[in-house]
């Protein structure tokens, strides 16, 4: 395996995990030793992600240490990845190019450690962050404020492309980009060599959207936390008031305690009004969108890319809203 898409501390983060290996006295780099790596570059944003959730490396050499046990002989020259860690390192590669970024920071390590899911590095974490999605959410939030790695922009195409990446993007609403929602806005883009083709060969859009919703993305390589999260959301009008409706385990573990901390519910008032701010604004927002894709206003230019992607989005999304 090759490093050079690593970041500086991502290499450390590698090469410190050899060297837990060595001290173990075990004959493979595991997903253990990959976890000790990420925690030993403190400044990194695996690291700081794992301090903030409350995991730290003494932690974790005491839950590894009663999980795996050392070896008895010394060991010299060069230490394999055991097959769980070379997993683990191919998953950080399409961690990186899941979040468009264009290299392989100590955050796609470990985003890859969670996903991975079956190895000794996660078993651990799992049994002191519950649920494991929490390290997923936390990673993607700090990368707002600070990032090993730059995001990189996607390669410049044919203005079919540009349009049915714009389109995907629309659709996919802020979450990665799927495979789903690029093909949905492949089908619906005008006058596009691959919408052409599909459509001689007697693919309907129409079909193509009933077995997208009819399937389970978690069943998939397009899974992520996010859109499985999403999935569980609802908005739903009570009389006068606007419930917002959220599912997902990782929020309800941590409403719980923020709940049991408060004793009792969250108002937004006094120093929480403040933040309580985005939530709102960010509701809002969601139902003006939703409220202009089921009653679309005067039309911009038909020409103009804006007006390209609300009209695939639109075409796509509305008859679901509707069901």
């Amino acid at each position: 395996m090759t490093f050079e898409r690593f970041t500086v501390k991502a290499r450390r983060a590698v090469v410190t995990a050899q060297e837990q290996a060595r001290l173990l006295k075990h004959h493979h780099i595991g997903t253990e030793h990959l976890l000790l790596g990420l925690l030993d570059v403190p400044d990194s944003t695996a690291a700081k992600v794992l301090h903030e959730l409350g995991y730290d490396k003494e932690t974790a050499q005491a839950d590894i240490a009663a999980v795996v046990k050392p070896g008895t002989e010394e060991l010299s020259g060069h230490i394999p990845f055991a097959p769980r860690a070379k997993k683990t390192l191919e998953l950080a590669l399409r961690e990186a190019q899941r979040l468009r970024h264009t290299s392989i920071g100590t955050e796609h390590i470990l985003l890859a450690l969670v996903r991975e899911g079956e190895g000794v590095g996660a078993k651990v974490l799992a049994e002191r962050i519950d649920p494991l999605s929490r390290i997923r959410a936390a990673v993607l939030a700090s990368l707002e404020d600070e990032q090993d790695v730059a995001a990189g922009p996607w390669p410049v195409g044919t203005p079919a492309t540009e349009d049915t990446v714009s389109a995907a993007s629309a659709l996919a609403g802020g979450a990665p980009v799927g495979s789903h929602h690029l093909l949905e806005a492949m089908l619906r883009a005008e006058n596009s060599m691959a919408a052409k083709v599909l459509r001689e060969l007697g693919v309907d859009p129409d079909a193509v959207a009933a077995k997208i919703d009819e399937l389970d993305p978690e069943t998939t390589t397009d899974a992520n936390p996010e859109e499985a999260a999403a999935r569980k959301m609802e908005i739903r009008l009570v009389d006068d008031e606007v419930h917002v409706i959220l599912r997902d385990p990782a929020t309800v573990t941590i409403a719980k305690k923020v709940t049991e901390l408060s004793d009792g519910p969250i108002q937004g008032v006094g120093p929480v009004a403040g933040q309580f701010v985005p939530l709102w604004r960010s509701t809002n927002q969601l139902l003006l969108r939703i409220q202009k894709m089921l009653e679309p206003g005067p039309e911009e230019e038909e020409a103009s890319a804006a007006s390209k992607v609300a009209k695939v989005v639109r075409t796509v999304l509305a008859p679901r809203l509707r069901r």
